[in-house]
């Protein structure tokens, strides 16, 4: 969950015949439009801001590979406007046992950024979906596997490439030389995918339908 996500439940006061009453809204805001959608979805139906985050975080995971996704981790932190308490969950990625203080440096040089991230060394033990299973398991009150709805149906559907996403897939074109990614995010000819062009992620949407 590296993208800064935002949910609140907003309560205003609404003047009117018999006196004052609190009238519940919604409000989600998030990097991706498809994904201010899916947590409003689940928002109507009932479900509370921690489903919404779920759904949210799934939704930009699809939408946002670049910058989200169930391989990586992240924080929440939780305010119950009930009790007024706070709770926080740390999910973010641990490294691995065998890592070491130099593994990033060359010749006593770090690595560029693209080359240690693009790398084996830069991968840790994800966390983002326990993180967002314990938060739901706690405050949640849809089922578990309706908050995977919509994004599921966007993975298996596709949906039009952002512009941040363009941005980076001609960025860090190397991810064409992997055979699912080109598959993916490139075209035929080797070109990464355009703003707008339409991308499905099939495999993605039969994980998270596990």
């Amino acid at each position: 969950m590296r993208r800064l996500l935002a949910l609140a439940l907003l309560l205003p006061i609404v003047g009117g015949q018999g006196g004052a009453r609190a009238e519940p809204q919604q409000m989600v805001a998030a990097a991706h439009p498809l994904a201010v959608e899916a947590g409003l979805d689940v928002l109507r139906r009932g479900g509370s801001a921690v489903d919404a985050a779920v759904a949210v975080q799934m939704m930009l995971g699809v939408v946002e590979p670049h910058s989200s996704g169930i391989g990586g981790g992240g924080f929440l932190l939780y305010y119950d406007a009930g009790t007024r308490g706070i709770a926080v969950y740390d999910g973010r990625e641990a490294a691995p046992a065998g890592a070491t203080p130099t593994m990033f440096l060359h010749d006593g040089r770090p690595l560029p950024f693209l080359d240690a991230v693009a790398s084996g060394l830069s991968v840790g033990v994800p966390g983002a979906v326990a993180l967002l299973e314990m938060a739901h398991r706690e405050h949640g009150k849809l089922p578990w596997a309706d908050l995977f709805t919509s994004s599921i149906g966007v993975a298996r559907k596709g949906f039009p490439v952002s512009p941040r996403l363009a941005f980076w897939l001609e960025t860090i074109k190397r991810l064409g030389s992997e055979p699912a990614a080109r598959t993916i995010y490139f075209n035929e000819d080797g070109s990464p995918k355009k703003t707008g062009e339409r991308i499905a992620n099939p495999a993605l949407a039969g994980t998270m339908e596990r």
